[in-house]
């Protein structure tokens, strides 16, 4: 479900990039940069803008949601800074002048949102059209480093993240079963519900340990990895939390085309071997996380007309799997 900025219409963007634009323009005054230019970015689960200080530096300030717990914020950034330790190019944490990452800032309106603000990463978003072999197969050990740098996270009494798995999707299946109409057959439905009780199965039979268990980004899809020298750099890490990497690793490529998932899933096992029975797994948390999307986007009447193109596919690869064939890397009509 959608838990970020409420923005169905144009009048409720429009409310919300002003509201937004105020508390940067108050949050950014709390912190010693030199800055010359705040552009706006992107609205999705923040609003984000890029701030040009001095020097040629740049950062990254996230105005976020008033639905977004401060507690979760600050974990998010605790989280980075143990990746950060581990020698990992991700984004950093920048204090304000109380030495806090959290920042308070106001609108016009007295509503008080918390923004937070990071080191930028330079580098170029590139559709899955422009990947090569070698790139994806580099995004797939990206995550893999990732993984590997999480197993041993300590994190303080006070961390708080959400948890990717069985109760999850329970939640946001039954989300899309309430949201669906518009977009979903109720002949449909029944396939997907044969999906979901598969999925479900799946992940109550699965244990977690520290190889195949833990901190994940969760939502590193092509829109959130930068290329620069050919070499992909993880962003926005949002949404992070507990979960199994093989969801991880459904979230990374469900907007791939097949050969592209082989080539991510052979980077990814080339620097950490998977378990036996991984591609069986990560068919499962694939449609977990394509139910997921569709519960996300279900009650937006802007994408609508996307959502009911993509059913055709999205049918397809249901079919596929709760008849047991593989579809991870074969193309269905």
């Amino acid at each position: 479900m959608n838990s970020g900025f409420q923005i169905e219409t144009d009048a409720s963007r429009r409310q919300t990039l002003a509201e937004a634009r105020q508390a940067a323009l108050h949050a950014v005054r709390q912190y010693e940069l030199e800055w010359n230019e705040i552009r706006f970015v992107q609205v999705s689960e923040h609003v984000t803008f890029r701030i040009a200080a001095g020097e040629g530096d740049s950062y990254l300030l996230r105005i976020h949601p008033g639905s977004k717990p401060r507690p979760e914020i600050a974990s998010e950034l605790e989280w980075l800074t143990a990746l950060k330790r581990k020698g990992l190019a991700i984004p950093e944490a920048v204090a304000n002048r109380d030495g806090a990452y959290v920042t308070t800032a106001s609108t016009c309106g007295g509503q008080q949102l918390h923004a937070t603000v990071l080191t930028w990463i330079e580098g170029e978003h590139r559709g899955s059209g422009a990947l090569t072999e070698e790139t994806t197969r580099k995004m797939g050990a990206l995550m893999a480093e990732l993984h590997e740098a999480s197993a041993d996270f300590s994190p303080s009494p006070s961390f708080s993240r959400p948890a990717w798995g069985l109760e999850s999707f329970r939640r946001d299946w039954a989300h899309l079963r309430r949201h669906h109409r518009h977009f979903i057959s109720e002949e449909a439905m029944t396939l997907y519900a044969r999906a979901a009780d598969q999925v479900e199965a799946t992940l109550a039979a699965l244990s977690g340990h520290d190889r195949n268990y833990g901190m994940i980004h969760a939502d590193l899809h092509i829109g959130n990895v930068v290329f620069r020298d050919d070499e992909p750099y993880p962003i926005d890490f949002g949404r992070c939390g507990y979960g199994y990497h093989h969801y991880d690793m459904a979230q990374a490529i469900m907007g791939m085309p097949p050969a592209q998932r082989a080539s991510f899933v052979a980077g990814y096992e080339e620097a950490r071997p998977l378990e036996q029975e991984a591609i069986s797994k990560l068919e499962s948390f694939f449609i977990m996380a394509m139910i997921e999307s569709y519960s996300f986007h279900a009650e937006n009447p802007l994408e609508t007309e996307g959502l009911i193109e993509e059913q055709p596919y999205a049918e397809a690869l249901l079919r596929a799997y709760v008849n047991g064939a593989p579809f991870l890397f074969e193309s269905l009509g």
